[in-house]
């Protein structure tokens, strides 16, 4: 077990004894190992004893210790017992300093019940001369300390715990002895012995060395508990004792205290703290409560600290993060505030990280973080935690292990000023100071699980009736483990992962494009346009060293904004974008502008690719501290941040357009597409706007799935265009544009080069056609499209070419790859022309190019290599009637636009009717004619037949026309027309 020893110099020591042993001047009679053979319920562990026959055994002591009537030799048969109850908060003590105490022969004896695993029964002693007795995890302990280190012994039973509220007998005892043991320094010279037992049965003995043999005491005699119980020299616990005492006695060689008579009779060196009651009464245990929900938490008083406090628990989980206990101080003032740094404040915290649990703790010189142990303790069984400090110092046990911690050099006081949050925060925090160490805070992860005996500087708190008194929903007054797994009902809908929580299930929704405990709510779309944009403005300032970000997208483009974290102060940034059909994750920690160590830069990451083909994809971010993941659709890659700072400054997150610029120097394109589920540390803000749970929201994007058309623009006849900047497409190029037209032929966009490299994207009978030339002559790619696109309908088109020589032409959902050998680089020069050229220039245009007109008709949601160029306001020049906005055809056609049976034809500017097939002409077929277009025969004599008699192989398209083929000469009166 673990323990703490106290040197004369009173400076704190940790002492792991494995097994229990005296250390510096206390001996074992024998070096082996073995157990104590006593046919009770009681057992030393392993602990090192001398094995002596029964004469031997009888001569070393002047009694034997059995179970017998009467535990005490000086209480005679009868005679009245004196007990007290002690609930927590009560004591008795005896004033020594009178009478101080020098003696060389002692025996304690007490007895005890009670249902509390933990607490101060006895002590007395202070600095290095002290004895200690206690009850640790239902098992006795004996720490005595003479001056020259700390014996400690340790009492279970062979089953079960002593805290089985049934009457259990103590006995320790010091007596004078010769050492006999062969060969030993000892060997011949008077030496103190000490034993203690439990029920009658002997457990351990010791010898001291004869230069410290006086137990010297002139502070007080506590039974039952003290005012700081952790405070003591030596003590294991750190709370008071609940449940019965009596029969307390001290006696040595010279007097003997009857200390629960002396309580009784209230002798004047007697003081009484709390409501004691000198009758035994049933002391309820402290029941444990279970948090249900991490959205549950019990309040309890401020910790008045100040310089020195405890606090120890139990609890038990499964899950492996959460919030076990929080408090904060009083924050600085406006004047006390340094600029650029979070609001500052005294904070004591425990929080559950991965299984493993960590303190956190602030008394105004710098927080320190300490890992309390190295296992896990998220495996479902109870698990102990003591907290002791005195001023910058102290200890953390966790199921014994103590391990000790040293604040840094300033304050030794913890000033808080809130309320202490046991399980949880409530879900208002605007008067919370949330410090960014205390990951669990930010990333709103409460605990989930059970907590009992909890005590705060030796004082029991009742959670259980607390819960009550404040009617804390997701707070019940039990604990149980069921076994049932809970995810064999398939609990979670649409697709979310069940993973199996303390008694309950988590469905993660986050690729599910659903939100809610069963992911049975839809969540919702956003669309962007390229102009549009969600801002959220975070109350105040965030700083965190841990986030989750998690988000779903849909997009045709290969760049764009998703989200960004962003200060109005600082550069600081996490940003996540599409770049080239990849994701790629940015964090910016602003080190230099807060005078840390000087940062590395910016961080990025990279994962997925090709996700620019308008499906859904899931990304998710989580940091910790410098280490980064980021995931794309559950393939994810990892990295470590270089630099020494970890804190995250924001007061903005924005999606599809980055307002915030003055601090990077290349912004991100504009989104083009949809987003779903955007949650940041564990917020829905998407959800939040649209409700209208948060008011902090700016947004122009628009809610639902929407049919997005970016900045349209209209070319109004085939003779207008417009000029902008080079194209730069060298070593790789990613085009997007969104096209609309009723002409089957148009030249969409142009740039020529050196040599002879070129690019065009023209339409050729309603089918988009790719030609380029890297210099190793002309080629041609022909979109797949399986109608003609000139159909008044919006169709998306990508160009691209990557590293690899690969050429991607991907028209809507179709799409076709080349690769080119050869030379590698688009060396472009002049213009890019888009919607045509001028006139003189269709007769020079390279080979394969088929236009020689300009394209009629929309253009919309251009992006040149993730540059959204403003086709009106960028252009070097235009030409003709190019305008904003895309009303398309001022007409169109109806079932009868033309008349006697005439085809309506659409035209971008209104539509024509063809009435070939017609006896009639005009606009609309409107006016009798005669002539006609013959179809279907050859050599045909084109005819008007006035009088139709009858014909030989001949085609009658309507009655009242005929079509005379080579060799039919049965018509009368006909009139040849050549």
């Amino acid at each position: 077990m673990c323990g703490r020893w106290t040197d004369r110099k009173n400076k704190d020591v940790d002492l792991a004894v494995r097994p229990l042993h005296l250390s510096f001047s206390l001996f074992f009679l024998h070096t082996s190992l073995s157990l104590v053979p006593f046919a009770s319920n009681c057992v030393l562990g392993v602990l090192p004893v001398q094995k002596y026959t029964k004469h031997e055994f009888q001569q070393l002591y002047t009694s034997v210790t059995v179970n017998s009537p009467s535990l005490h030799p000086h209480v005679s048969p009868g005679k009245e017992v004196s007990v007290a109850t002690f609930k927590g908060n009560e004591f008795f003590c005896y004033d020594l300093s009178l009478t101080p105490i020098q003696s060389s022969t002692d025996e304690i004896t007490l007895s005890f019940r009670t249902l509390q695993r933990n607490g101060l029964m006895l002590h007395t002693g202070k600095s290095a001369d002290y004895v200690n007795l206690s009850l640790k995890s239902g098992a006795v302990w004996l720490v005595i300390n003479l001056g020259s280190g700390a014996f400690e012994a340790l009492v279970e039973p062979v089953n079960g715990k002593f805290n089985d509220n049934a009457w259990h007998d103590v006995r320790v005892t010091r007596n004078l002895r010769q050492h006999a043991g062969i060969g030993h320094a000892m060997v011949n010279k008077l030496h103190y012995m000490v034993t203690i037992s439990v029920d009658g049965i002997l457990t351990t003995t010791g010898y001291t060395q004869e230069d410290y043999t006086m137990l010297g005491s002139d502070d007080f005699f506590y039974i039952g508990g003290s005012p700081n119980t952790a405070d003591l020299p030596g003590s294991p616990v750190s709370n008071n004792f609940m449940g019965c005492l009596k029969d307390v006695v001290y006696k040595n060689n010279d007097f003997k205290l009857e200390l629960s008579r002396l309580a009784i009779e209230r002798d004047p060196k007697i003081s009484l703290n709390g409501d004691l009651v000198f009758r035994c009464e049933d002391v309820a245990a402290l029941d444990p409560v279970t948090f249900e929900s991490p959205e549950s938490f019990i309040a309890l008083p401020k910790w008045n600290t100040k310089k020195t406090g405890s606090i120890s628990f139990d609890f038990r989980t499964t899950e492996p993060s959460g919030l076990l206990l929080f408090s904060h101080g009083r924050t600085q003032g406006p004047k006390e505030q340094k600029p650029g740094r979070d609001m500052k404040s005294d904070y004591f915290a425990m929080e559950l990280l991965d299984g493993f649990l960590y303190l956190l703790m602030d008394m105004g010189s710098g927080s320190i973080k300490l890992k309390t142990s190295n296992k896990k303790v998220n495996d479902g069984e109870w698990c102990h935690v003591d907290f002791q400090r005195e001023g910058r110092k102290g200890s953390i046990s966790v199921n014994s292990r103590s391990i000790p911690f040293n604040s840094n050099e300033g304050s030794e006081i913890l000033d808080l000023d809130s309320d202490m949050f046991l399980g949880g925060l409530p879900e208002t925090r605007s008067d919370l100071v949330l410090p960014p160490e205390v990951w669990t805070a930010l990333l709103n992860y409460g605990y989930v699980g059970c907590v009992r005996d909890l005590f705060i500087d030796g004082k029991s708190r009742d959670v259980r009736r607390l819960a009550e008194i404040q009617s804390s929903p997701g707070v019940s007054s039990f604990c149980t483990r069921e076994l049932q797994k809970r995810c064999s009902s398939t609990p979670c809908g649409n697709g979310g992962l069940c993973k199996e929580g303390w008694n309950r299930y988590i469905c993660d929704c986050t690729g599910t494009g659903y939100l809610g405990s069963n992911c049975e709510i839809e969540a919702t779309v956003l669309s962007y346009d390229g102009s549009m944009y969600l801002k959220i403005l975070i109350p105040g300032t965030m700083h965190t060293e841990a986030e989750d970000v998690a988000l779903r997208f849909m997009s045709q483009r290969a760049y764009g904004l998703l989200m960004a974290t962003t200060s109005k102060e600082s550069a600081d940034t996490l940003r996540l974008e599409l770049d080239g059909g990849r994701i790629k994750l940015t964090v910016n920690l602003d080190c230099i502008r807060i005078d840390c160590n000087l940062s590395k830069g910016p961080e990025t990451l990279f994962a997925g690719q090709k996700l620019n083909d308008n499906e859904w994809h899931t990304v998710k971010v989580v940091r910790r501290g410098k280490n980064l993941q980021l995931s794309v659709d559950n393939v994810t890659v990892e990295g470590q941040m270089t630099g020494a700072h970890t804190r995250l400054e924001f007061h903005n997150i924005e999606t599809g357009i980055m307002t915030e610029r003055r601090f990077i120097s290349v912004v991100p394109s504009n989104f083009i597409g949809h987003l779903q589920g955007l949650t940041v540390n564990g917020v829905p803000y998407l959800d939040q706007c649209k409700n209208g749970d948060i008011s902090y929201c700016e947004l122009n994007a628009r809610f639902g799935m929407r049919h997005i058309i970016a900045d349209p623009v209209t070319f109004r006849t085939k003779a207008s265009y417009l000029a902008l900047a080079t194209l730069q497409a060298y070593a790789s190029m990613h085009l997007f544009f969104q096209f609309k037209t009723t002409t089957s032929d148009g030249l969409l966009l142009f740039n020529s080069g050196d040599g002879s490299d070129f690019i065009v994207v023209e339409l050729v009978k309603g089918y988009v056609h790719y030609v380029f030339d890297l210099g190793n002559g002309p080629s041609l790619m022909k979109g797949n499209s399986d109608k003609p696109l000139n159909d008044n309908q919006w169709h998306n088109v990508v160009v691209s070419r990557d590293a690899n020589n690969v050429h991607t032409l991907k028209i809507d959902s179709r799409t076709v790859t080349q690769h080119s050998n050869g030379a590698r680089n688009l060396d472009l020069k002049g213009e890019l022309y888009i919607g045509g050229v001028g006139k003189s220039m269709y007769n020079s245009l390279p080979k394969l190019i088929a236009s020689r007109d300009g394209y009629q008709g929309c253009l919309a949601s251009v992006d040149l290599n993730g540059k959204l160029p403003d086709l009106i306001a960028d252009a070097l020049h235009r030409m003709g009637q190019v305008e904003r906005g895309c009303d398309g055809p001022s007409t169109t056609c109806t079932e009868d636009s033309c008349y006697n049976q005439g085809v309506c034809l659409q035209q971008w500017e209104g539509f024509s009717c063809d009435c070939t097939m017609t006896s009639y002409g005009g606009s609309f077929c409107s006016d009798r004619e005669y002539n006609i277009a013959v179809l279907g025969c050859v050599k045909v004599v084109y005819v008007v037949c006035r009088l139709c008699v009858g014909c030989v192989k001949v085609v009658c398209r309507l009655c009242m026309l005929c079509m005379l083929c080579e060799g039919c000469v049965c018509c009368v009166n006909v009139v040849y027309v050549v």
